[in-house]
């Protein structure tokens, strides 16, 4: 058969795959809920000893295999493969399923999407504010599981990228429960920090503050950043996760109280998915990007980020490559010594 005819069956398949993303989604957030990644990491097991009814077993497990998530053996048995028992698993310090929960959380939410992309405003006129003030204690540590799978994945990039070295007290901008500020902590044994964040998300930052042992070297201060004051005495401020959450205007407030609680000659820096400059990518940041739409903010390229810095009254603007991720913008406030 031509290699064209190749292409065009696998874009055909590509397709189909886009039009059942929500069975497949679906079926991921059944297998966290139901605790199906611990079992098939306890060892080979027969779809009974997993407790699948026997009518869509073979479908699920078929389609896990698929995904990579679980191999099978001769005798029948599945077990876990690394990848699941790295991310999929909740005692894993990588786990990433937090992300799946998360949008479990709105599945309903999803099925209007549409009403969004025609309108192009978000559902509700309040934007993601609406969704936050809805959330119960439980939607809370949803949401906080999903921010950490992101943060631990994106803090791995971000060391990459920036040099934290010459810094010594952080602000961790809606810093949630710590995925990025514990991974810098660790990785820079003279840096201090400040995570700052909503009331509601200090049990669980505190609680990874505890395990992850950083002492004193990390501290939590509750507040809004709409409504608050941010804490002062920082050399650089880190905002991972949160412009793209809003429209405009509140990232303007944003970038001013971070503009006016750093440092003179501090530094910001902005990690989340950025969008190509010509709009053609990535996969993770565009599609991170109908999430915006249909809940309020957007994912806005780099330059962009920059023009907003930039508005606010940082300069020096540096901007990474573009990442599969996330992608960095830093800028530094002017005065000090630098």
């Amino acid at each position: 058969m031509p290699a064209a005819s190749d292409e065009l069956e696998a874009a055909r398949l590509r397709i189909y795959a886009l039009q059942d993303g929500a069975m497949r989604a679906q079926a991921l957030a059944f297998c966290l809920w139901s605790g199906l990644f611990e079992r098939l990491s306890g060892g080979p097991s027969t779809p009974e000893e997993l407790g699948l009814a026997p009518r869509v077993a073979p479908a699920l497990l078929a389609f896990l295999a698929s995904q990579g998530l679980v191999e099978g053996d001769a005798q029948g048995r599945f077990h876990a493969t690394p990848a699941a028992r790295a991310f999929l698993v909740r005692s894993s310090p990588r786990f990433a399923g937090g992300r799946s929960l998360l949008f479990q959380g709105f599945h309903e939410r999803i099925g209007r999407l549409g009403e969004a992309l025609a309108s192009g405003r978000p559902l509700a006129e309040a934007g993601q504010a609406a969704m936050f003030g809805g959330f119960d204690e439980e939607d809370q540590r949803w949401f906080a599981e999903g921010m950490l799978a992101n943060a631990i994945a994106g803090a791995e990039r971000l060391l990459c990228e920036v040099d934290f070295a010459p810094f010594r007290r952080l602000l961790d901008v809606g810093g949630s429960s710590g995925g990025y500020t514990l991974a810098l902590l660790e990785a820079h044994p003279l840096l201090e920090a400040t995570i700052f964040d909503l009331p509601d998300v200090r049990a669980l930052a505190e609680e990874r503050i505890a395990a992850l042992g950083p002492g004193d070297r990390c501290r939590f201060v509750a507040g809004s950043f709409f409504e608050d004051p941010l804490p002062r005495g920082h050399d650089v401020a880190l905002l991972g996760n949160i412009l793209h959450d809003w429209e405009t205007p509140e990232c303007r407030r944003i970038l001013a109280a971070c503009q006016e609680a750093l440092d003179p000659g501090g530094t910001i820096v902005v990690v989340e998915p950025m969008l190509a400059e010509d709009l053609t990518g990535p996969d993770h940041a565009s599609v991170s990007g109908l999430t915006m739409a249909l809940l309020g903010g957007e994912n806005r390229t780099q330059s962009r980020i920059g023009e907003l810095l930039e508005e606010a009254g940082f300069g020096d603007v540096w901007r990474s490559a573009i990442g599969e991720q996330n992608s960095v913008v830093t800028a530094r406030k002017p005065g000090g010594d630098c």
